[in-house]
């Protein structure tokens, strides 16, 4: 009777971990060329295995080296929750087992260090720091003789952070290190270096050389003994592509494209194999990668068709051809099989005349490590196998070494979850026997060609040409000026709980905000309780995070996460404008067990913490905050008549409008992307048979109602707004969709606390595209309560990114007033006088929409007639 696949996987990763303990000895040279298929329970061996972890400690994110004595060295940074610090750790192997040798850093934030060996055998470790302005430094230390020299700061910028790093020694014993500068739509590649037996490092060297587009995750590697080679991915083309720079001692840079294709390649990974060849492993991933996708399914995730991309550059003819990689680099059979097939973070070794990739793959609940082989000559390929112990969360690398002896030594972390519920993250390290050949890939299912991916359908009836990332709106009104800011905070990873394969990492998001969409401010917000608790170590990490790509006066990142109470109280994002805000939980005995309950302590009982408590909590918090509530009319939503009372001290604005799904500003009312053509009449009549309207009950997208309650439609915008709310406009993405979901906001300081305080005050606009909207009453902006003695006279100003077909003024929750621009203007501009108010309360706002189906809204004015007028 043949074996069920998951019975022999299992009986392979067993005997691996047998075959672990019983081996302990450098991997001889292998032959070179094709080898038998073996017996599957010859699939591959770990040697030497240690780890190194603590039952409340995190460590997290190690690099490994090893020294020409065999002496494995690990640095990884390890996170004291109870202290609320990081602390970059020195790890040797010794007696198997992985044992704390010495603390590098002073207790702060950390992110991503990387190790090596210089050219007299000392450790030299690299990181990157948060400063006291809030900007994260590069810091480097050596280790040598028994004790840590002093630290050296590498790279600092008032205005960016410097992060991302990776070194390597040449041939000669010279040690380099490369780094990103990390700059919105401006990140560049630094490179330096330090000669043998020197004190001082070289000046900074600029690699990236192209004059547009960020420049991002640089990789080193050294071929020979008067240089070093540093690849990396760059958006100059409008998406991201990988390039390739060497660089010599003397200052002189080459820099060349390896890739110019429409997909997104990006993310690698390089390693030279000791004969005039560099292997380079990467991310390649679907077309319009962060351009315009509206909805929120799977195919059009920024993980979405991600699959390996492997090739070899020739130095020697200036030359990169790709390898076909079969099943996108899948464990086949999977142990845990899903959709989607999504990998990432590849890194690559070639040891004599092999390519071994290491990377993670998304195994329906997780995300965990696989290996495979390529034999260059053969062009064979193994099977992948996972690795044991791996699982952990999607943006942690797996680092590859080849040892002076030998040996191809792998360190990697994981947190042991079995569900998508973390663990305590724990360090392991252990050498891969190259010797025993792993199972073939059967030759059907070898690719013969680099496959490509069609261009996926358009958003829009008509193409648009995105606004520059520097192109922003001033307005000057009442003696201030205010400047609008772009931003999304409403945009989930794979800590949340659902579409954990698909969304993205927290880097990713932050590469689409610099690069793609050149936003001005994101947050990333994951849910605190649905399927999984928010755990404190990853709000930790989405925190440090919001440091690395902190850029002052360029770029403000957001520290929020969604608070998901289903309706009638609806899911909520939660804004702080600095680090350490509290997680409230939904549950309520999650927050009572949580670190924030012995500060801002709730009352015990069971069942959820509802709105007014936490509204509560946050009065207690005490510092900048706000509250953006979900779109409504859903089962996320909320039912604007349940309240008996509203504080609106924080929580000021409702998401009109999700690229993941449709406008819910009110039954019947337009919705973006059908749209009037240019040069289209618009003709009012018969909305039921126009598109561009959402008929009374079809208030959710693709005619799925998202499990709305009977009473859905009391959570739609104008529901809130005629229940006495105050709340102004915004727009997220929530899941999956890119590039068509743009809140806006006008700030008189560009800052957390300004964006926070724009906010609060409903100087806010949402839109699917840049449409740059002016609305006030005299010397009154929008979101503002205005008490008259006239009749409300009302002035826009409206810039467009293509034709403005209508300008809708809604007047306490109806059309009341149309103006259609027509031609092909772009810009228009008005003072209107509401010529009959009502008596007493009055409530405006805009509804833009132009030629192609993109939309805006601005938040209200809110007017009332004085007595006698």
């Amino acid at each position: 009777m043949p074996m069920n696949p998951r019975s022999v996987l299992l009986s392979i990763l067993l005997w691996c971990l047998a075959a672990a303990a019983a081996q302990d000895k450098p991997a001889p040279k292998p032959k070179r060329g094709p080898q038998p298929v073996p017996a599957p329970d010859q699939f591959i061996t770990l040697q030497n295995r240690v780890q190194l972890d603590h039952a409340t400690l995190h460590r997290d994110f190690p690099d490994l080296c090893v020294d020409r004595d065999g002496v494995t060295w690990v640095v990884y940074i390890e996170h004291d929750g109870e202290a609320g610090t990081d602390s970059l750790v020195l790890g040797r192997r010794g007696d198997d087992v992985l044992e704390p040798v010495t603390i590098l850093s002073t207790p702060g934030i950390l992110h991503q260090p990387a190790v090596v060996i210089d050219g007299t055998g000392g450790v030299w470790s690299f990181w990157g720091q948060i400063n006291a302005k809030n900007v994260v430094t590069l810091r480097a230390r050596r280790f040598g003789d028994g004790n840590a020299g002093p630290e050296i700061e590498l790279a600092s910028s008032p205005d960016a952070g410097n992060s991302f790093v990776d070194a390597a020694t040449d041939g000669s014993g010279r040690l380099w290190v490369t780094w990103q500068e990390i700059r919105p739509a401006a990140s560049r590649i630094w490179v330096r270096h330090l000669d043998r037996g020197a004190k001082d490092w070289s000046a900074p060297v600029c690699v990236s050389t192209a004059s547009e587009g960020g420049n991002w995750e640089p990789r080193l590697a050294c071929s020979d003994r008067e240089g070093a080679w540093v690849a990396y991915d760059s958006s100059a083309a409008g998406n991201f592509d990988l390039r390739l720079a060497r660089v010599t001692p003397d200052g002189k840079v080459r820099d060349r494209a390896l890739t110019t294709g429409p997909e997104y390649e990006a993310r690698c990974s390089i390693a030279s194999d000791g004969d005039g060849g560099l292997w380079i492993a990467a991310e390649r991933g679907r077309r319009q990668w962060g351009l315009d996708s509206r909805g929120h399914e799977n195919e059009m995730g920024m993980n979405a068709a991600k699959r390996l991309l492997l090739g070899r550059y020739e130095i020697a003819k200036d030359e990169f051809t790709e390898v076909p990689v079969p099943e996108r680099g899948r464990p086949t059979p999977s142990p845990d099989p899903t959709p989607g097939l999504a990998v990432n973070l590849p890194c690559v070794a070639a040891p004599y005349g092999e390519v071994w990739v290491a990377y993670r793959y998304f195994s329906n609940l997780f995300w965990r490590t696989a290996l495979i082989r390529y034999l260059p000559e053969s062009k064979a390929w193994s099977q992948p196998v996972a690795l044991p112990d791996s699982t952990m969360g999607q943006d942690r690398h797996n680092e590859l070494t080849l040892a002076p002896d030998g040996q191809l030594w792998i360190c990697w972390p994981s947190d042991h979850r079995q569900t998508k519920v973390p663990g305590t993250s724990a360090v392991y390290a252990a050498a891969i026997d190259t010797t025993v050949p792993l199972v073939a890939e059967p030759e059907e299912e070898i690719e013969r060609e680099v496959t490509r991916l069609p261009e996926p359908a358009p958003y829009l009836a008509a193409a648009v040409t995105p606004r520059a990332g520097g192109d922003h709106h001033t307005w000057t009104i009442g003696g201030k000026t205010y400047r609008l800011c772009w931003g999304d905070l409403h945009r989930h990873t794979d800590i949340s709980n659902c579409r954990t394969g698909f969304d993205g990492c927290i880097v990713e998001a932050y590469r689409y905000a610099y690069d793609m969409a050149k936003l001005d401010f994101l947050g990333t917000s994951d849910h605190t309780d649905v399927g999984k608790a928010y755990d404190p170590y990853e709000w930790w990490h989405t925190q440090r995070q919001v440091d690395v790509f902190y850029a002052p006066g360029q770029f403000t990142s957001m520290y929020a996460y969604e608070r998901e109470q289903p309706f009638p109280w609806g899911h909520r994002n939660i804004v702080f404008a600095e680090r350490g805000g509290p997680l409230i939980y939904i549950k309520r005995q999650l927050y009572r067990l949580s670190p924030w309950q012995a500060r801002w302590p709730v009352e015990p009982g069971v069942g959820e913490i509802l709105p007014a408590e936490v509204w509560d909590l946050l009065h207690r918090y005490g510092k900048p905050c706000a509250i953006i509530s979900h779109t409504g009319a859903t089962g996320m939503g909320t039912d604007w008549t349940r309240y008996e009372a509203f504080d609106q001290t924080n929580e000021n604005l409702v998401e009109i409008f999700q690229g993941a799904r449709v406008s819910y500003e009110g039954l019947g009312a337009p919705q973006p992307t059908v749209g009037l053509r240019a040069g289209e009449p618009y003709t009012p009549s018969n909305r039921s048979n126009d598109p561009r309207f959402a008929p009374p009950g079809a208030i959710d997208d693709f005619q799925a109602v998202e499990n709305a309650p009977p009473t859905a439609n009391n959570g739609v915008y104008q529901k809130a707004l005629s229940t006495g709310k105050r709340l102004g406009v915004f727009a997220s993405s929530d899941h999956i969709s890119t590039h068509t979901s743009f809140g806006g906001v006008y700030v008189e300081e560009f800052s957390r606390e300004g964006i926070i305080a724009g906010f609060n005050a409903r100087r806010t606009c949402a839109a699917t595209d840049k449409i740059f909207v002016e609305f006030s009453c005299g010397d009154h902006l929008r979101g503002e309560e205005i008490r008259l003695s006239g009749k409300p006279e009302l002035t826009m100003h409206i810039e467009g990114t293509a034709p403005l077909q209508r300008i809708t003024i809604v007047r306490n929750e109806e059309d009341y007033h149309v103006e259609t621009p027509g031609g092909e203007s772009r810009e228009f501009s008005l003072v209107w006088t509401d010529p009959a108010p009502l008596a007493g309360e009055n409530r405006y706002y805009l509804r833009v929409e132009q030629a192609g189906g993109n939309m805006a809204w601005s938040s209200p004015l809110w007017t009332h007639a004085e007595p006698g007028s």
